[in-house]
C-alpha cells in the first residue's frame, strides 16, 4: 500500500509540475517592466513570452503580437521556446510511461516488468524537470545581467515576470514526482500474470473514454476562447480592417496588423443573456467532465481500484451517464448562443453594426459535445452489469434425492 501510494503522490506532482510547464509555455510574462522614460506612459505595463509580446493599460485593456520572426527573440527566449515545447512532450510521454506501468493498472501483469517501466517513467520525468529549468534559469540570468549593467538603457531594463517563477515551481514538482517514481518501485522477484483478460471491453473502454477525454478537450478550449460571436466591423465610422469576439469571460478587438486588444468583462451582467448561461453551463460541464474521469479511473478495466467486476460495470456505466450529462449541458450552451445570433442576424430591426456571426467557439461545441456523447455512450454499452452465477434448480434438484437417500439408508 505504501507503493502505491508514493506513486500516487509522484503521479500527482509529476502532472502538476506538467501543468506549470503548460502555463510557462502559453504566458507573456517572461520578461515584465513598468515604462519609465521621457517620452514613455507609465500606466503602460510590457510583458514579453516566447510567443508574443502584450501591453497592457492602465485601463485593463490589453494589445498582444505575435513576433512575426523567431528572430525577432533574443538568443535566450529562442533556446526556451524550443526547450519548453520539448520539456512539454518529455513530460506527456513520461506520465503515460508511468499509468502504464502503475501498480492500479492492468497493462502490464508482471510486476519486475512494472517496476523498470515506472523507474524509466521517473527519469524521464526528471529530464522534463531539467529541461524546464534550463530556460527559465537562463532567461533569468540575462534578465539580472541587463538590470544591473550600466551599458544598458533603463527603458530597455526589464524585471523577472511570473512565468519564470511558475517555471522554477514546475520544474521542482516535475523533478520530485520522477524521483519518487524512481524510489517508490524497486524491482521485486514474486508476482505471476492473473491469467485473465478481457481485449475487446477494454478496447471499447479505452476508445470511450478517449473520445470524451477530446470532448472534455473541446469544452476547455470554447472555454477560454473568446470566438462566441465573431463580426466584421462595418459601417460608417468604423474600420473594416478590425474584427470583433466576443466570448465567455472577454471581448477582443483584432486589426489587421496583428495586434489584438483585450477586454475581460467588468460585470457578469454585461453579458447578454444567452452568453451568461453559457458561462455557467460550460462550466458545469467542465465539473462533469472531470467528476466522469474520475470515476472512469475507478471503474475502468485496466485499473485494480476495485475488485469486484459487477461493481466495476456499474460504476464505469455510472461515468458514461455522466459524461452524456457533460455533452447535454454543452449542447444547450452552444445551440442557445447560436440560436440567439441567427435570430438577431435574420431581425430587420437590429442595426447592421450590432449583428453577429457564429464564431469558431460555437463550431467546436458541437463537435465536442458530440465526442463527450459518443464516448459517454460507448461506455455505458461496453461493460453491462453481469448477474451472478448461482446454482440452477435442476442442480439443486439433483442433490436432494441424494440427501434422502443419504438419510435413509442411514437411518435404516
Amino acid at each position: 500500500m505504501a507503493s502505491v501510494g508514493m506513486q500516487m503522490a509522484g503521479c500527482a506532482l509529476a502532472l502538476f509540475g506538467w501543468i506549470g510547464v503548460l502555463i510557462v509555455c502559453a504566458a507573456p510574462m517572461w520578461r515584465v517592466t513598468a515604462f519609465i522614460g521621457n517620452n514613455i506612459v507609465t500606466s503602460q505595463v510590457m510583458w514579453e513570452g516566447i510567443w508574443m509580446s502584450c501591453v497592457v493599460q492602465s485601463t485593463g485593456q490589453m494589445q498582444c503580437k505575435v513576433y512575426d520572426s523567431m528572430l525577432a527573440l533574443s538568443y535566450d527566449l529562442q533556446g526556451a521556446r524550443a526547450l519548453v515545447v520539448v520539456s512539454i512532450i518529455v513530460g506527456i510521454a513520461g506520465l503515460l510511461v508511468s499509468f502504464v506501468g502503475g501498480k492500479c493498472t492492468n497493462f502490464i501483469s508482471e510486476e519486475k516488468a512494472k517496476a523498470k517501466v515506472l523507474v524509466a517513467a521517473g527519469a524521464i520525468l526528471i529530464v522534463s524537470g531539467v529541461l524546464c529549468l534550463i530556460p527559465v534559469s537562463w532567461t533569468a540570468s540575462i534578465i539580472i545581467q541587463d538590470f544591473y549593467n550600466p551599458l544598458v538603457v533603463d527603458a530597455q531594463k526589464r524585471e523577472i515576470g511570473a512565468s519564470l517563477y511558475i517555471g522554477w515551481g514546475a520544474a521542482t514538482l516535475l523533478i520530485l514526482g520522477g524521483g519518487l517514481l524512481c524510489t517508490s518501485c524497486p524491482p521485486e522477484e514474486e508476482g505471476a500474470p492473473s491469467g485473465v483478460s478481457f481485449q475487446s471491453p477494454m478496447a471499447l473502454q479505452e476508445l470511450g473514454i478517449s473520445l470524451s477525454m477530446m470532448g472534455v478537450a473541446g469544452t476547455m478550449l470554447i472555454c477560454g476562447l473568446p470566438m462566441w460571436k465573431v463580426t466584421a466591423f462595418i459601417g460608417t465610422h468604423l474600420v473594416v480592417m478590425q474584427v470583433f469576439w466576443e466570448g465567455l469571460w472577454m471581448t477582443c478587438v483584432s486589426e489587421y496588423t496583428g495586434q489584438m486588444q483585450c477586454k475581460l468583462y467588468d460585470a457578469l451582467l454585461d453579458l447578454s443573456p444567452d452568453l451568461q448561461a453559457a458561462r455557467g453551463l460550460v462550466c458545469i460541464s467542465l465539473v462533469l467532465g472531470c467528476l466522469g474521469f474520475l470515476i472512469f479511473i475507478l471503474g475502468g478495466r485496466c485499473t485494480n481500484c476495485l475488485s469486484h467486476p459487477r461493481i466495476k460495470a456499474r460504476v464505469v456505466l455510472s461515468s458514461g451517464v455522466i459524461f452524456c450529462l457533460s455533452a447535454l449541458t454543452t449542447i444547450v450552451a452552444v445551440a442557445w448562443a447560436a440560436n440567439t445570433i441567427i435570430t438577431d442576424f435574420h431581425n430587420p430591426r437590429v442595426p447592421e453594426v450590432l449583428k453577429r456571426e457564429l464564431g469558431a467557439s460555437i463550431y467546436i461545441g458541437f463537435v465536442a459535445s458530440g465526442l463527450l456523447f459518443c464516448g459517454g455512450a460507448i461506455l455505458c454499452t461496453t461493460c453491462p452489469p453481469e448477474r451472478a452465477r448461482f446454482p440452477s434448480s435442476g442442480y439443486m434438484l439433483a442433490k436432494t434425492p441424494t440427501r434422502s437417500s443419504y438419510a435413509i439408508k442411514n437411518y435404516v
